[in-house]
């Protein structure tokens, strides 16, 4: 028994120790990082794995720019090689067969010449410059910088995008925060009012049914508010992940946002988006690709490859050949018969820069619906915004006799607490109208291609 008793206070000793030192580590935790809207879409850019994987695609299309641009230069190349023979080939020379000399014959006797010997060596060294291929290879360096505007562009589209996402979930944030303030208050109004309802129904003076409703109240209330904290704890984790920040990252965002901006009129705003989207530009790049493709395909059809080289060789026991010497000449290549493949790969790309174009029209619809469709949201927000500035000075006039009231002993105190829960939540939902309007306002920047910053 007194071994029992020891072990289970040796273990409750060691669990207390748990629990404190868990208690510590919390109460040390780091505190917040306060970030702003600028700081975050700044890591965003950054750290972002969109942008990154668009950034990388970009290098790669820049190397592979610059592997053909090398084509226009010459190429040097070695080819060296070694080999054993099992066996060479023998010459016999017959007697006199070289003629005669003083009498003799020459050779005098049968004569066995071995060819060269069993280990060959041979080492060339090529300098090689095309000449009518050159006409290919400016279409392959066209088809090239094209890719490489597109992957620009849409480097640059993938920025756009994180930066819109980045604003959203920051005012939603931010709009959350303002209703959890606002249902905090109609909490302590609601607690108020019930604390009331019973009283009222001790004395008499107010029905059962009351001080249920009213407890029904403040129960939906303190939903609310869970949902809300719900609500944000899946946007701030959203947060993190769009800047790249760990996942755990406690947040404390800046309520300041940037002013509203005066917008360009609808038919310039439209004119900027046809101008400057990078969707667009990315499209008309894909166009100049498929050009250059098409006209590369029949480069290849009519236009022989045509190419002058100099090259330097040495050998060792191959016979008949010099042990060093060089070579000059041109090389000409022309495909007489294909079985039709060439004339079928142009019109495939034909059929491309068809595409590409109807492509490019389509993308432009769709350029030109986003703006129009971004400037009614704009227009829309901007008044709500001047509604909701109405009813928030309506709110605060009311909360301001009722609290004149509840000083004179003429109004309770759920009154008064109700009636400045409806003030924070006028004020939750002008701040949300306000926010409201800054992201259609990034909405009508991110249709016409520019960044919401």
């Amino acid at each position: 028994m007194k071994l029992n008793t020891a072990l289970f206070v040796l273990a409750a000793t060691g669990f207390f120790v748990c629990i404190a030192a868990a208690q510590e580590t919390s109460n040390t935790a780091s505190p917040p990082r306060h970030i702003t809207l600028q700081e975050a879409v700044q890591l965003a850019l950054k750290r972002n794995h969109d942008i990154r994987i668009a950034g990388y695609t970009v290098e790669e299309k820049e190397r592979a720019k610059q592997v053909a641009r090398s084509s226009y230069f010459p190429s040097i190349r070695n080819d060296s090689s070694f080999m054993h023979l099992t066996d060479t080939q023998l010459i016999q020379v017959k007697p006199g067969i070289l003629g005669l000399a003083g009498g003799t014959p020459i050779p005098p006797v049968d004569t066995i010449i071995n060819q060269g010997g069993r280990n060959l060596t041979t080492s060339g060294t090529q300098i090689t410059q095309p000449l009518t291929t050159l006409l290919k290879i400016k279409e392959a360096n066209n088809v090239a910088q094209a890719e490489l505007r597109v992957s620009r562009e849409k480097a640059q589209l993938a920025g756009n995008d994180v930066a819109l996402a980045v604003h959203e979930v920051y005012y939603k944030i931010l709009i959350a925060q303002a209703h959890r303030t606002a249902t905090q208050a109609r909490i302590k109004a609601s607690e108020d009012l019930q604390s009331e309802r019973v009283e009222q129904v001790k004395f008499g003076s107010a029905l059962e049914q009351e001080s249920i409703d009213s407890r029904a109240q403040l129960l939906q209330a303190k939903q609310e508010i869970l949902t809300t904290d719900l609500q944000l704890s899946d946007l701030k984790l959203k947060l993190n992940d769009l800047t790249g920040l760990p996942l755990t990252t406690a947040l404390d965002l800046d309520p300041a946002v940037p002013d509203f901006q005066e917008t360009c009129p609808r038919e310039q705003c439209i004119s900027a988006a046809m101008a400057s989207h990078p969707e667009i530009l990315a499209a008309r790049a894909e166009v100049e690709k498929a050009e250059a493709t098409v006209r590369l395909a029949k480069a290849d059809m009519w236009v022989p490859d045509v190419e002058a080289y100099a090259r330097y060789s040495y050998q060792e026991n191959v016979p008949f050949l010099a042990r060093n010497f060089g070579t000059f000449g041109v090389h000409f290549g022309f495909d007489v018969f294909d079985s039709g493949r060439k004339r079928a790969l142009k019109h495939e790309r034909e059929a491309q820069l068809s595409q590409a174009k109807e492509n490019l029209a389509k993308l432009s619809d769709e350029v030109d619906l986003s703006v129009e469709t971004a400037y009614n949201k704009l227009e829309r927000t901007q008044q709500m915004l001047k509604v909701s500035e109405e009813v928030l000075a309506l709110r605060t006039e009311s909360n301001r006799v009722l609290q004149q009231e509840l000083l004179q002993g003429a109004a309770l105190n759920s009154q008064a607490n109700t009636a400045n829960a409806q003030e924070y939540d006028a004020r939750a939902l002008l701040l949300q109208t306000q926010l409201d309007y800054l992201q259609a306002h990034d909405e009508l920047l991110d249709a016409m291609g520019s960044r919401p910053e």
